[in-house]
């Protein structure tokens, strides 16, 4: 398996279960937990990226993504036919 197919893979399985989160079919628990900030100061270093900021990177909001989420056959077939940033 090559970088791209590993890479490839792991894009499908976050977005696959970010919509699993997204639509609530794991309780509201797990929804909180993707909103959830930490409160106080990190100093002077990068800002920390979360779970949900490659989904929101990848499918340009997270309105849209939540939007398409609830719809399970679109999300599927998006996620199904995902592709890398270089079109392969």
């Amino acid at each position: 398996m090559s970088a791209k197919d590993c890479c490839n893979n792991l894009m499908k399985r976050k977005l696959w279960y970010s919509g699993h989160i997204t639509r609530g079919s794991s309780g509201p628990l797990l929804q909180l937990s993707l909103k959830w900030k930490i409160e106080g100061n990190r100093g002077q270093t990068r800002p920390r990226r979360n779970w949900m900021d490659d989904v929101k990177e990848w499918l340009t909001s997270y309105g849209d993504t939540k939007r398409k989420a609830e719809n399970r056959e679109e999300w599927r077939d998006m996620v199904a036919n995902l592709r890398t940033e270089d079109g392969t």
